[in-house]
């Protein structure tokens, strides 16, 4: 064993070196031996070793890793990592960069890190900001970090790397294939220009070889003048020649001789150039069709490199909703002049008392009466995303009449809702994704005695039914109006507001008297990849539950009440079997859960509004509202074997 430890510094260089110290107990196996599966079964750092070294200075070559001094040997060796992080010097060093870098919790990773930059902490903080950037500086959720995440980090790093190298090579290409372009051009107009250069030298060539006939018409002309008919019996005299003309037509005839030949010499030349020209244009367009080709493979990759990125992040972002639960439940509180029967203690917790008792409710998010809707709407935007991303999302509200269900959803002109925000954040993570085109569109009905009634049809008389045909829920005749804006969306929705059934009751003025429902349906275009994503954002306004007895209710009005209370009842259970995994859910016992089957089903994700009254005398109403919405919490949706897809409608309004 060895007799000494030593461990060197960035800045000063110090040596940690203990003198004479022999252990009491330790290893079987030599230290060289020591690999790093036996590390696990070593003991700990012996504490009597702790106090028996000492800080000296030395100008001696400083080593990265902590030593110990092996007799044996005569060499120095390295120090387990199990025993090094028990060295105060080290514990220090691990401390400062955990707690600068508060996401990164390995401290084997950080160990690591601390040996290759000499224990300089500065320098493992710098490093690990370069590579992971500033996701490290907050703490986990979980507060826990694992080894696989940092590799998932580097994984991503790298691939960023790999698509940023293609882009700057894509670009590249491109340039040479303008390059390649340019000098297509320019041999196009070369070869036009040779073309007619080559027509003039052939209309010349034929004029000449013409001249040429008729000179040569004339010399046989002469000649003959020169050599007349003479009779056989007689001989005549010859006539005299011209020697002047005899020189012209020899001059001539010389010129024309010349004039053949440098036309034939230009011609053989310009032929010549342009057979060169034209191979040369032959192999740009072959370089050309190459580099296209090379051109169009890497955008290919680039494409499936894209692909693949999005999916990534989609697949990433639904875990982490999954993480924090694909159903959601809040509660909030109506404000009340009135002795109240509700306490808040803390953001997730509320407590009614009812005559001297105390029951406590658990929830997502607890907002009091003093709450915004800004502050309401905060707890929905991760959904908006998702839905955005081409899941199903669910907003409702939930509550007993007179509670504020309608106000969280809708709101006021001044001071929205759930529901206008929810669009406007839509509108917004659309526009701006520049490389997706969307199509919106939205419609509306309500769920008023059993029966499902359109609010945006001309004809209110026809009839709807739901109908199942594969894996997908539609409602057939449904009108469906496509919108681009705010604007748009708000005066179909202010239509369709105005058809809704209300009726005055006992509990509240203006009760809603039928189930509101607006579905926005988002079809999204992936310009790049060729993708269609769709998603539907399904804002439900319940009608209020109420004791027939406490709202007095009488002829029609007990009527919509009973309606109201089966179609609620039939909402519950479907709750209760998602809760209890039963493998039949009832969601065909009202038209109400039949239409949110999408949903509540799958990898879709809802978000609950449970609304109570704070008042002493609707103590009981609250007390079964937050039952309700505590019931709804312990439900986990999940990937299931039917994945039920988006509402289609077969009437479209524009």
């Amino acid at each position: 064993m060895g007799s000494g430890a030593s461990v060197s510094e960035e800045t000063p260089p110090e040596r940690l070196e203990v003198e004479d110290a022999q252990p009491e107990a330790g290893p079987a196996s030599t230290p060289a031996e020591w690999s790093e599966d036996t590390l696990q079964n070593l003991q700990l750092f012996p504490k009597e070793w702790y106090n028996q070294g000492r800080f000296i200075t030395t100008n001696e070559e400083k080593v990265n890793t902590c030593r110990f001094w092996d007799p044996q040997s005569g060499v120095w060796l390295l120090l387990p990592l199990q025993w090094e992080m028990e060295v105060e010097f080290v514990k220090v060093r691990v401390q400062q960069v955990m707690f600068a870098l508060p996401g990164l919790v390995d401290q084997k990773e950080i160990m690591a890190a601390l040996r290759q930059c000499n224990y300089d902490p500065e320098e493992v903080i710098s490093v690990y900001l370069t590579m992971f950037g500033e996701i490290l500086l907050q703490a986990s959720p979980s507060g826990d970090q694992s080894y696989t995440d940092l590799n998932s980090f580097r994984a991503l790093l790298e691939r960023d790397r790999v698509i940023e190298d293609m882009r700057h090579k894509l670009q590249t290409k491109e340039k040479e294939v303008e390059n390649l372009f340019q000098r297509n051009s320019y041999l196009t107009r070369e070869v036009r220009y040779l073309t007619d250069v080559v027509q003039h030298l052939n209309q010349k060539l034929a004029e000449l070889e013409a001249d040429q006939q008729e000179a040569r018409e004339k010399i046989r002309s002469l000649l003959n003048r020169r050599t007349p008919a003479v009779p056989p019996d007689k001989t005549t005299s010859k006539p005299a020649v011209d020697p002047s003309q005899l020189r012209k037509v020899s001059q001539l005839t010389r010129e024309l001789n010349v004039s053949n030949k440098q036309l034939r010499s230009t011609v053989h030349q310009a032929l010549a150039d342009i057979k060169n020209q034209l191979g040369q244009f032959y192999d740009s367009v072959g370089k050309l069709a190459q580099v296209e080709q090379e051109a169009t493979k890497e955008t290919e990759e680039l494409r499936s490199l894209y692909r693949k990125e999005v999916v990534e992040r989609k697949s990433l972002y639904n875990k982490l909703l999954e993480l924090q639960g694909n159903i959601r439940v809040f509660c909030r509180c109506r404000k009340s002049l009135a002795s109240s029967c509700l306490e808040k203690t803390d953001d997730q917790e509320v407590v009614v008392i009812q005559k001297g008792n105390r029951k406590k409710f658990q929830f997502d998010k607890v907002y009091s009466p003093s709450s915004t809707q800004e502050d309401v709407f905060t707890g929905t935007l991760p959904l908006i995303m998702s839905c955005v991303d081409g899941y199903n999302v669910c907003i409702l509200a939930y509550g007993q009449t007179g509670s504020g269900k309608t106000y969280t959803m809708m709101g006021s002109k001044e001071n929205p809702g759930v529901n206008i925000r929810s669009i406007r954040e839509l509108l917004r993570i659309c526009a701006g994704k520049e490389k997706v085109s969307y199509t919106l569109k939205i419609s509306m009905l309500e769920i008023y005695n059993d029966t499902l009634n359109d609010l945006l049809t001309k004809s209110p008389s026809a009839s709807l039914d739901i109908r199942v045909q594969g894996k997908a829920v539609s409602v057939p005749g449904l009108t469906q109006i496509q919108v681009q804006t705010e604007t748009d969306i708000l005066s179909v929705m202010e239509m369709g507001e105005k058809n809704r059934k209300i009726a005055s009751t006992k509990m509240n003025i203006q009760s809603s008297r039928s189930h509101l429902m607006v579905a926005l349906e988002v079809e999204g275009l992936d310009k790049v990849s060729g993708q269609i994503s769709r998603g539907t954002l399904t804002l439900c306004d319940l009608a209020g539950s109420e004791r027939i007895s406490k709202t007095e209710a009488e002829g029609q009005r007990l009527v919509e009440a009973a309606a109201i209370n089966k179609s609620l009842t039939a909402l519950g259970q479907v709750f209760g079997a998602l809760k209890c995994n039963a493998l039949h859910i009832p969601f065909r016992n009202s038209k109400l859960t039949h239409l949110l089957q999408p949903c509540l089903s799958g990898d879709a994700k809802c978000c609950v509004f449970v609304n109570v009254s704070p008042d002493v005398k609707d103590v009981v109403e609250t007390l079964s509202t937050l039952q309700f919405g505590s019931t709804i919490r312990q439900v986990s949706l999940g990937k299931t074997t039917q994945n039920i897809v988006p509402a289609k409608t077969n009437k479209t309004a524009k």
